[in-house]
């Protein structure tokens, strides 16, 4: 089990490599110092969350998430995480969603959704929310 913990200011839940690296690199745009984490599934960022499995724990400050991912969708992601980080920051950052999903996330207190790709604006929007009080904490459009 890992005994400490690590701060990071966005950590990204989303399978594709290349989307991690595109968002990360326009972040850092903004800000080179932010420090960004990365989980390829949603079982993998629980474990990460929680510092399971040998890994070190992470405390981000925000989390993007992609709602189709193998293992363990975007949806089941958030129900399993709201019930130990009920106040977590999440925004959705998906190529696309349907009716349905958009649905299922009305419960999940979700603080936005961005459709692909992560544009300059949206990114600093969520930095934005990032470092609000929890009140205003949604996204401006």
């Amino acid at each position: 089990m890992a005994t400490e913990a690590f701060n990071v200011d966005i950590f990204y839940v989303e399978d594709d490599d290349v989307d991690i690296q595109a968002v990360r690199r326009k972040f850092h745009q903004i800000n080179n110092h932010l420090k960004i984490d990365a989980a390829t599934d949603g079982k993998t960022a629980l474990d990460k969350l929680h510092g399971r499995g040998g890994r070190e724990k992470i405390i981000p400050k925000v989390i993007l998430l992609d709602l189709n991912m193998p293992k363990m969708n975007g949806i089941e992601f958030l129900k399993a995480l709201r019930q130990d980080f009920r106040d977590a920051k999440v925004f959705v950052l998906t190529g696309a969603f349907n009716t349905e999903e958009k649905l299922a996330l009305r419960p999940l207190k979700v603080s936005g959704c961005i459709i692909k790709p992560l544009e300059h604006a949206d990114a600093l929007n969520i930095l934005w929310c990032v470092n609000s009080d929890p009140q205003s904490a949604t996204l401006l459009f």
